[in-house]
């Protein structure tokens, strides 16, 4: 008998061998995307963190000592900022941190910047 093609076993070997590559594919797939979600908030985070700071900083009075906080939205997100402003050993100097997370997530902070402001002059 003259075989030409394949058979059965190994068409299901094949297969099997396509399917488990299509698996780890996908799995992959979906790991790059998760990665991507996460370095889109951390982004757009920084971007809350830093216009907080900006805000702070060309505010003309010196900042309070307790904390603020406010809402903001960005990419049709909301964004809960909180800012602290603290004492450090040089008197004309304060530590700003601000700490942003998701409005639906307080508690989960993504990013937290630390700056430092200079005493107002006058």
């Amino acid at each position: 008998m003259n075989s030409r093609g394949f058979t059965l076993l190994e068409l299901l070997v094949a297969m099997a061998i396509f399917a488990t590559a299509g698996l780890a594919i996908m799995q992959a797939s979906s790991s790059h995307i998760r990665a991507l979600s996460q370095i889109e908030e951390l982004t757009l985070a920084g971007y809350v963190a830093n216009n907080q700071l900006q805000l702070a900083m060309i505010e003309p009075n010196w900042p309070p000592k307790e904390l603020v906080q406010g809402e903001v939205e960005m990419a049709n997100r909301q964004w809960l900022w909180r800012l602290q402003a603290t004492s450090v050993p040089d008197a004309d100097l304060r530590q700003l941190v601000v700490s942003v997370s998701l409005a639906e997530q307080p508690d989960d902070v993504l990013l937290q910047l630390t700056t430092f402001i200079g005493k107002p002059s006058g």
